[in-house]
């Protein structure tokens, strides 16, 4: 574990902004004295742990800043396994600052970005996969992204990691009594340490393949909205926002650049871009938009192909799909409440062999819903039962790691199964890939790069 200065930090737990409350934390050795010299309680009143204590706040000269509360958390049960003070004032932002320099007058440091939850992980209170779920529910964007992150932070992945770990463990347990004590222990047949590293092959894969979701879950759905002029884009987009966001005009080309605006669907955050219509053109202005909205596809998630269902497919339709194909768009044929004849929409499906047409109305909101479906289901995003957690991009990196050297084992089996020194080795490195994930083994720059994302005061 590392060492870390053991000084004592302060910093504002809430927004400086004005409230009605705001929260000051101090976590370190002498996170009480400096309460103590700060905080003014009745006589013959002393700081008792986990009581909420109403006083005056005062500076070193003794003159009052604000009233309000103080709570002493003793160590090790404190957020960060330190001597932690918090003091509730006003959310007034001038008082909130003058506090701060009070303590730092009293021999505190302004806290660095998460340190707070540095100190907890170092302090052994969170592993490393709770440390970033709490940056993960302080940033989420929606509900159900709130509820991924608890459940990490609840320690369900860290169960998982550590039961991945333990299962080699336990198999590098047997090796090496085997070979330590090669008269004394039976010898673990080849078909079990076969059997044991596959189970955990298939428990990685079943982590691994949580990664795109619980990514699209927490950074959400960049969907773009992509047609000729006037088949209707911006209508669709404003009933995806749910109001008038994008101008609607019956003139072609009014949406010159692109529109993003963030909405929640299902509990999902998603991007909408309404780009401008795609055709041949000279007006400059124009060709810019364009050229934008060719660029907004290719960073798309998804894409809606729109094009107008009461005029038919046309041959600049036709153009455009055979442009973003290769995006297997969904196609949206808009504007049915001008269709009088239904047999007109099937039609449409034989002649362009287009059997998947979602066919909407951005003007009544007709079906709607079943377009919003269908960008979930080709998403993967519609399972009956959502996963109890979803990777992130550094879990993601290291399980593969360990996955590609467990496969490596197997590959090469019989080879390694006469050379058991070697097989403890190999062993040992997918070991240690689980145990970064959760944060036995680390480094200093690994440390940095999760916690510098943090807010100040957590």
């Amino acid at each position: 574990m590392f060492d870390y200065k053991k000084d004592t930090i302060v910093a504002n737990a809430t927004p400086l902004i004005p409230s009605a409350v705001g929260i000051i934390r101090i976590s370190g050795e002498d996170a009480l004295d400096i309460g103590k010299k700060i905080f003014s309680l009745p006589k013959n009143k002393d700081i008792k742990p986990r009581y909420a204590h109403f006083g005056k706040i005062l500076d070193s000269e003794g003159n009052i800043i604000d009233e309000g509360l103080l709570i002493y958390f003793k160590a090790p049960n404190s957020f960060t396994g330190e001597d932690v003070v918090e003091i509730y004032p006003h959310g007034s932002v001038p008082v909130i600052k003058r506090i701060i320099s009070e303590c730092i007058k009293l021999g505190c440091r302004f806290a660095d970005r998460g340190e707070f939850t540095k100190r907890a992980f170092l302090n052994g209170k969170i592993d490393l996969t709770q440390a970033e779920a709490i940056a993960e529910l302080i940033n989420a964007k929606t509900e159900k992204a709130s509820r991924l992150a608890v459940n990490i932070l609840e320690g369900r992945l860290s169960k998982k990691i550590n039961s991945l770990k333990n299962s080699l463990l336990e198999l590098l347990s047997y090796i090496e009594a085997e070979l330590n004590f090669p008269e004394d222990v039976e010898p673990i047949s080849d078909s079990l340490i076969k059997e044991k590293l596959e189970d955990v092959l298939k428990g990685i894969d079943e982590l691994l393949k949580t990664y795109k979701k619980g990514e699209l879950i927490r950074e959400g759905i960049k969907l773009a909205i992509v047609g000729r002029p006037n088949v209707g884009k911006s209508s669709l987009f404003n009933a995806l926002v749910g109001y008038e966001r994008a101008i609607v005009s019956e003139y072609e080309g009014t949406t010159r650049d692109f529109i993003e605006e963030m909405v929640s669907i299902k509990g999902i955050p998603v991007k909408l871009l309404d780009t401008a219509g795609i055709r041949d053109t000279q007006n400059k202005v124009e060709k810019i938009g364009i050229e934008k909205a060719k660029e907004k596809i290719k960073e798309a998630d998804i894409v809606l192909f729109v094009f107008d269902a009461s005029k038919g497919i046309t041959e600049e339709d036709l153009k455009i799909y055979n442009e973003i194909k290769d995006k297997n768009p969904i196609i949206v044929g808009n504007k049915i409440d001008l269709i009088k004849d239904n047999k007109k929409l099937d039609i449409l499906k034989e002649k362009y062999y287009f059997k998947n047409i979602i066919f909407v109305s951005s003007k009544t909101d007709l079906n709607l819903n079943l377009l919003e479906e269908e960008i979930f289901k080709r998403l993967g995003l519609l399972e009956e039962r959502d996963e109890e957690v979803y990777i992130n991009l550094r879990h993601y990196n290291l399980l593969k790691k360990s996955k590609e050297k467990i496969e490596e084992i197997l590959e090469n089996l019989e080879e390694v199964l006469s050379f058991k020194e070697l097989l403890i080795l190999d062993l040992r490195e997918a070991q240690n890939y689980l145990e970064e994930i959760i944060g036995v083994i680390t480094t200093e720059d690994i440390l940095g790069n999760i916690f510098q994302n943090f807010c100040i005061g957590k």
